[in-house]
């Protein structure tokens, strides 16, 4: 009989009970049993406990009946995964920042798909509006972010191992080098014909044809017409050998010339008569350049502050094209934007980078182009004669727009740039490389002038060819260790600025540095040899090679800088 709201009244309980015995009574005479019928308060107390037990947990923290069911969660707040959602105390999805994660592992493709389809997917917000906004759903590449973003004076510093030295200098007194003394007397003061006798060859016949080989060499390279801007390193004792010939490319580039009839006053060029936009240019100056020619650094900025103010098309004056972006990118006058002209403070030379490379206590690339920028960053302003100002923001955002990086050097045929280190100590290639925000590496030029002429060829040119003719040439090294008693080091030397150009420039085949292991260390008489003669400089010979494999500028295994390390040791222990 059904109960109402699982109560039974007393007059049904009475039937019940009556008919219960009546039908006990017939069963007792068959040898069959009645299947049991429970009792309805029997019945009533099992529906009571079921109800109960489903509600209710067990005393030792186990789930009850529903622990099966996914949708089910513990009383003492751990969570319960089910088809990789997590769930959380409160019932809701405790996973990525939507709501939802993803599960790694035990979903097959299609029920992923449709786990999507239902929920939704995990990816976060900027992903999605990055795939919204780009053609085939691929998010956009991240731009290119610059090595170097602040230079401090801090990171002008010297090798822990550094002794005090005398002021480094870029005139040359070695190798029979002489330079134009006569260049360097001036005038008495107030003869003027002495003045224009000697800026009458000014500029030098050929510094048209050399521009025009600078413009070919990038034109063949970049694939463009023209480079928007030009580094020129100007050293004293090479401009005064070539009479001016570095600063009278400058001036032909910017589109400048002296007054007729002045060594003092400039004009620009017309751009009907120069034919060609106007190229912008940095000018970073030796310390002796600025020692020596005060003058002809104010000349040079005061023909590129002519250029950057004179009213004509940016897309034909590319000094003033930059000169308006830096007033944008620093907040400055337009006259301050134009400072092209860069030297070291007053009373400092060089860079300082050729003595992190002789002591090999360096440890990358960055750390030598912040102390290069931390050096040469001072400006000369002509508004303001006799000082150098601290400007590392400006001198970095006219660099970022270099193209090209050229030296023009004055040799005489005995000197190569592989035999003194102060070239590459002021070379700004890969600064320029890591200041950019593409990331592009500016080509690198040398303008030779020797006695057949002059001629303009590329820095790793330039050293393949003095390396292959000079230090790993049979003839040359073997006539230093027999008549020299400097041979050693000399070789030592020659291998460092082998490094030091590479480091600074990267302009330096790698198998350079594998011939001259090959000749210098893997050959047993000549190791022993060099050894035996000056044990300072083959230590120092070996470092060199070490510090090329470990950076990666010699691409060599593993067991020969092992083998080179152990050498190293055992020349040190046989020097102690």
């Amino acid at each position: 009989m059904p109960l109402k709201d699982n109560i039974c009244s007393s007059e049904e309980y009475i039937l019940f009970q009556k008919k219960l015995l009546e039908k006990s009574m017939e069963s007792a005479t068959t040898t069959e049993k009645p299947p049991h019928t429970p009792s309805p308060s029997r019945r009533f107390r099992t529906i009571v406990d079921k109800s109960r037990n489903s509600l209710n947990l067990s005393r030792n923290g186990l789930l009850s009946a529903f622990e099966r069911s996914p949708l089910s969660r513990s009383r003492n707040g751990m969570d319960r995964s089910w088809s990789g959602m997590n769930r959380s105390r409160n019932g809701g999805m405790d996973g990525s920042r939507n709501g939802l994660d993803r599960s790694r592992t035990g979903l097959s493709p299609q029920d992923e798909e449709k786990r999507i389809k239902r929920f939704g997917s995990n990816r976060s917000m900027w992903e999605e509006k990055g795939k919204q906004n780009t053609p085939g759903g691929i998010s956009p590449p991240r731009p290119y972010t610059p090595k170097i973003k602040t230079v401090t004076p801090d990171d002008d510093r010297l090798p822990p191992s550094h002794g005090p030295t005398t002021p480094g200098t870029d005139i040359i007194a070695r190798k029979g080098f002489v330079g134009n003394t006569e260049f360097l007397r001036s005038p008495r003061k107030g003869d003027r014909e002495a003045e224009l006798t000697r800026l009458a060859d000014f500029p030098p016949r050929n510094t048209s044809l050399i521009v025009d080989k600078i413009v070919a060499k990038y034109k063949e390279a970049a694939k463009q017409p023209f480079p928007y801007c030009v580094t020129f390193t100007l050293w004293a004792t090479d401009n005064v050998n070539s009479y001016g010939r570095s600063m009278a490319q400058i001036f032909n580039l910017v589109g400048l010339r002296l007054v007729k009839g002045s060594v003092d006053e400039i004009e620009l060029i017309p751009l009907e008569e120069l034919k060609r936009p106007r190229i912008d240019v940095v000018v970073s100056c030796s310390g002796v350049y600025r020692d020596l020619f005060m003058n002809q650094m104010t000349l040079l900025d005061q023909g590129i502050k002519m250029a950057a103010e004179a009213k004509e098309a940016p897309e034909m004056n590319y000094i003033r094209k930059h000169s308006f972006q830096m007033t944008q990118e620093l907040s400055c006058t337009l006259r301050e934007a134009a400072t092209r002209v860069f030297s070291n403070a007053a009373g400092s030379y060089s860079a300082n980078i050729s003595a992190w490379i002789k002591s090999n206590e360096w440890e990358s690339e960055t750390q030598l182009q912040r102390q290069f920028l931390a050096r040469k960053c001072y400006a000369f302003n002509s508004d303001k004669p006799g000082m150098m100002e601290y400007k590392s923001e400006m001198f970095k955002a006219a660099l970022r727009n270099s193209d090209i990086t050229i030296q023009s050097l004055d040799l005489n045929g005995i000197l190569s740039i592989t035999d003194v280190p102060h070239y590459y100590d002021s070379d700004p290639t890969k600064v320029i490389s890591a200041l950019r925000f593409d990331g592009k590496v500016p080509l690198c030029l040398l303008s030779k002038s020797g006695t057949e002429g002059t001629d303009v060829h590329t820095l790793g040119e330039t050293i393949r060819i003095d390396s292959m003719s000079k230090i790993l040439s049979p003839e040359y090294y073997e006539k230093i260790l027999a008549h020299n008693d400097d041979g050693v080091r000399e070789i030592s030397n020659c291998l460092r600025n082998m490094l030091g150009w590479a480091v600074t420039s990267g302009n330096v085949d790698t198998f350079l540095f594998e011939i001259a292991n090959s000749i210098f260390i893997e050959d047993k008489d000549m190791c022993m040899r060099l050894r035996k003669m000056d044990n300072v400089s083959f230590r120092n010979l070996l470092a060199t090679f070490v510090k090329a494999g470990e950076q990666g500028y010699w691409e060599t295994s593993e067991v020969k800088i092992r083998r080179l390390r152990e050498l190293k040791k055992f020349a040190e222990s046989d020097f102690q």
